[in-house]
């Protein structure tokens, strides 16, 4: 697996001073709705070790930090990329390559 990060993204990790991304499984199910997506984002310190710890998350290893993901079987290309959406004032972390 091949990680790419945007320009945009590197800038807004350096000024955050945090180089890791966290893709975590969110499932909402309802008794009549079942809603399962990744939320992308940068995790606190605190955050990372309880996802490295608790709940077994793995690390891969980049160029420019870490990457944690679930234990759960995803669909994962051979190229990863990893880009900043920003609304108005408010900035997310988007992907393309890795699939539920």
């Amino acid at each position: 697996m091949t990680v790419h990060y945007t320009p945009e993204l590197l800038e807004y990790m350096d000024k955050k001073n945090n180089h890791t991304i966290l893709v975590e499984l969110v499932e909402i199910n309802n008794t009549d709705v079942e809603v399962v997506d990744l939320h992308i984002y940068l995790p606190h310190p605190n955050q990372k070790e309880k996802f490295l710890k608790e709940k077994r998350y793995r690390t891969v290893t980049t160029e420019v930090g870490e990457v944690l993901l679930p234990p759960y079987p995803l669909q994962i290309e051979e190229e990863v990329t990893f880009s900043l959406k920003k609304w108005w004032i408010f900035c997310s972390v988007k992907c393309s390559g890795i699939k539920m």
